[in-house]
């Protein structure tokens, strides 16, 4: 199956409300539509156990893939991603969650 799309929402002076967060789909993975601006907000609901999210680097230099970054979420915690560089990251980030616990959320200003 395809990666699930992570809906981004765009920012205003008018304010937004919160989306609904994806839940984390730990057998297709998920996609990101990246502008370079865009904000991906990730939070851990297992409140005893860190889970970890890899950002896929489509890109090789000289021929040899470039490391994923991969980012343990703490238990209970929410960690916030901007600046995500086309350049690593392309214009569609590929994004792997380790459990369902991780809900992920984006945002465009």
């Amino acid at each position: 199956m395809p990666r699930v799309s992570i809906p981004v929402t765009s920012l205003s002076d008018a304010g937004v409300a919160d989306p609904t967060p994806e839940d984390g789909d730990t057998t297709n993975g998920h996609s990101l539509s990246n502008t370079g601006k865009t904000i991906l907000r990730v939070t851990n609901n297992d409140g005893a156990n860190p889970h970890d999210l890899t950002l896929g680097t489509p890109i090789t230099v000289g021929g040899k893939s470039v490391e994923d970054t991969v980012v343990s979420i703490p238990a209970s915690a929410t960690l916030t991603f901007g600046s995500l560089s086309t350049a690593l990251y392309g214009s569609s980030v590929p994004i792997d969650v380790a459990s369902t616990e991780l809900k992920l959320s984006a945002f465009e200003p």
